[in-house]
């Protein structure tokens, strides 16, 4: 990450820092990190990548909001959550009897959101994989809309 890279995000964090009127001490324990670190973003000198994801936590952004940002400009929170998949449907997709290209493929899909078929039929994957990756999705019932995350492993909206 370049210089120019970190200052870009230190203002991006300060200025949302000051817009919710939080003191450092407070966005830092969200974070959690020290507030001697979340000064260290704000005035842009370097920190481990994973502290950015500590910012994210602590403004409810979105994971990887801060490197799209470094990307495309976009605000980070405009940036939409990934939905979350119940663990215990990764799980399910693990346990079944197929290829692991094949299990790869389901597991991105179920992780795509409301429409995993469209995400197996979007990848690279070979077409063989592909038309099982469909199969074990109707055996799943997880056509499209019909998987959903509990509220308890939803991510938090920011306030």
């Amino acid at each position: 990450m370049t210089e120019d890279d970190r200052a870009a995000i230190g203002k991006l964090v300060e200025r949302h820092r000051a817009a919710l009127r939080l003191a450092v001490e407070t966005v830092a324990a969200r974070a959690p990190m020290s507030a001697v670190t979340w000064t260290r973003v704000e005035k842009g000198l370097p920190v481990r990548l994973g502290t950015y994801g500590g910012v994210e936590t602590a403004f409810g952004w979105a994971p990887g909001a801060v490197l799209r940002f470094l990307d495309t400009g976009e605000d980070p929170q405009d940036v939409q959550p990934a939905p979350r998949v119940p663990r215990d449907l990764v799980q399910e997709v693990l346990d079944l009897d197929c290829k692991d290209a094949v299990k790869v493929l389901l597991v991105r899909a179920v992780r795509s959101g409301s429409k995993p078929v469209d995400a197996v039929l979007d990848s690279d994957a070979p077409d063989g994989d592909k038309v099982a990756a469909i199969r074990a999705l109707r055996e799943l019932k997880l056509t499209v809309g019909e998987q959903q995350a509990p509220e308890d492993v939803r991510p938090a909206k920011p306030a």
